[in-house]
């Protein structure tokens, strides 16, 4: 039977770092040299790997395109949503790539816009595949800190779970050529590090304290997700924010 591997769900979660290792090591597969979407390949014979993050909207329409009954695996990309929301994009320089309502669009004339869906809604999108019944063989729930930590390990789940080859590993990252295509995203080629919060730099408590503050829906998908148990996290934040505003009214600023 044929397959096609889809890599869809949260973008700035290591997407396009996963997708080069796997052109890097995977045996077998069509892998193109850019962001290619399934429903632009689903239909071509043979084996493929596809890579686009809003993909995830259009799960049932791929389903609905594999005439050729290919088997189709679903990789989900996740990552702590705070580090999502502190990530940038080279061509987004001078603003944070995506936000709890919206993210940028950096493909048309006028762009970068931000008029594409937030993190919230991608995460609402992943948790309907994950309950449509679409994938009767499960999802592989891939998160960024455990890719960056230990990438051979996650390989080796891969090998298992997806009855994958590879040659060579993921730790190896980078000693190919990368497609040009394939470098923007990255923010600069480097040897995989291990995952660092950066939300907690002084330089996102602003950040951090506008999305939560406007968006506390996104303290329940921390911890539906894992990365923490309560809210007690975000006190440093709160008292940072109080001393903030009580320095603007000293100096007249509001």
């Amino acid at each position: 039977m044929a397959r096609h591997l889809m890599i869809a769900g949260h973008g700035r979660a290591g997407t396009t770092l996963f997708y080069n290792m796997l052109r890097e090591t995977l045996k077998g597969f069509e892998i193109p040299p850019r962001e290619t979407s399934a429903l632009s390949t689903i239909g071509q014979p043979g084996d493929w790997v596809s890579k686009r993050p809003l993909d995830i909207f259009q799960i049932a329409n791929i389903a609905r395109a594999n005439v050729r009954n290919k088997r189709i695996d679903l990789i989900v990309p996740l990552r702590d949503p705070r580090d999502i929301l502190v990530s940038r994009h080279s061509a987004v320089p001078d603003d944070y790539f995506i936000s709890a309502d919206a993210m940028y669009f950096i493909g048309g004339a006028d762009a970068p816009v931000p008029v594409m869906p937030g993190l919230l809604h991608i995460h609402e999108a992943i948790a309907t595949v994950l309950k449509s019944g679409i994938f009767p063989q499960g999802v592989f729930l891939l998160k960024y800190e455990d890719l960056a930590d230990d990438p051979d390990r996650i390989q080796q789940k891969l090998r298992d779970a997806l009855d994958l080859k590879f040659e060579g590993h993921f730790s190896d990252f980078g000693a190919a050529e990368i497609p040009e295509d394939l470098k923007g995203p990255l923010n600069g080629i480097r040897p995989v590090e291990k995952a660092r919060a950066k939300w907690r730099d002084d330089e996102h408590r602003a950040r951090i304290c506008d999305q939560f503050s406007r968006f506390p829906v996104l303290f329940d998908l921390l911890e539906q997700l894992g990365y923490e148990k309560d809210r007690n996290w975000f006190a440093p934040f709160m008292e940072w924010q109080a001393a903030s505003g009580r320095r603007s009214k000293r100096l007249g600023l509001v």
